[in-house]
């Protein structure tokens, strides 16, 4: 049970993601108000990852940006937030592992910023 529900968050996390990349490429003429709908649901997902690093710092005992989900998923599938191995896992990693490409922890905070900056970018281009 564990197993299946795990592979559903991982959908989930895989459905939201692809969302919120995809919606770079719906253009504005589909979609009048899609560039403040992204800003702001960047927003929600960079702060999500902001306060939820820092909410379980205490059991990682370092600071990094974490999506509610991926602990979730980590927990579905055994494994303590707190083990050295883990608490440097992100969904990126696993996801672009899937695809056959490395990535480190870094580059997927990195990743997460640039959407963060051209969102914002494409935001304050409306004002």
């Amino acid at each position: 049970m564990r197993r299946i529900s795990s592979k559903i968050v991982f959908l989930i996390h895989c459905l939201i993601v692809f969302f919120w990349f995809g919606l770079f490429f719906v253009p504005v003429s589909l979609w009048s108000d899609k560039i403040i709908f992204h800003f702001y649901l960047t927003l929600v997902i960079v702060f999500n990852q902001f306060i939820w690093g820092l909410f379980i710092m205490p059991w990682t005992k370092k600071y990094r940006m974490v999506c509610f989900l991926t602990t979730v998923n980590q927990l579905l599938r055994g494994d303590s937030i707190s083990d050295e191995k883990k608490y440097d896992h992100s969904f990126s990693q696993e996801l672009f592992g899937k695809a056959g490409i490395k990535i480190t922890h870094r580059f997927a905070t990195y990743l997460t910023f640039t959407v963060l900056i051209v969102v914002t970018f494409q935001y304050l281009s409306l004002k």
